[in-house]
């Protein structure tokens, strides 16, 4: 006897299947480049290193944030430390900052998306 313990995801989640070589597979596509993932959609982010990760990059997300609870940050290869002031200001939006390396992101982006959790994610392609 086998059981499949694979978890049900809805046709309509995002759900990073691999990363790394500068690029991701989302939803058995692969899309070149860091990346913000919202409202079903996958967009190129031109953000390749930490210290370009602001508030106006981080624009499209905050747009939209009152329709979730959670921002994934991948910054990179190496975790650093989020800029002086993100964090509350993200905060001020309502949503959570995740900060971390990316490959930590992809992957916890995809756990909160298996969760059904309102998750917004802009992660650097390593």
């Amino acid at each position: 006897m086998s059981l499949d313990i694979t978890p049900l995801v809805s046709d309509d989640r995002l759900m990073i299947s691999s990363y790394g070589d500068g690029r991701f597979t989302v939803n058995d596509r692969k899309v070149e480049g860091s990346i913000l993932l919202y409202e079903n959609k996958v967009t190129p982010w031109p953000v390749t290193e930490a210290k370009e990760i602001t508030l106006d990059s981080l624009q499209p997300l905050l747009d939209v944030a009152d329709k979730y609870d959670i921002l994934v940050v991948g910054c990179g290869k190496m975790s650093h430390m989020p800029p002086k002031g993100l964090r509350e200001a993200i905060k001020e939006k309502g949503l959570v900052l995740e900060w971390m390396n990316s490959g930590a992101a992809a992957r916890t982006f995809t756990v909160l998306q298996t969760e059904d959790r309102r998750t917004l994610a802009a992660i650097i392609a390593v």
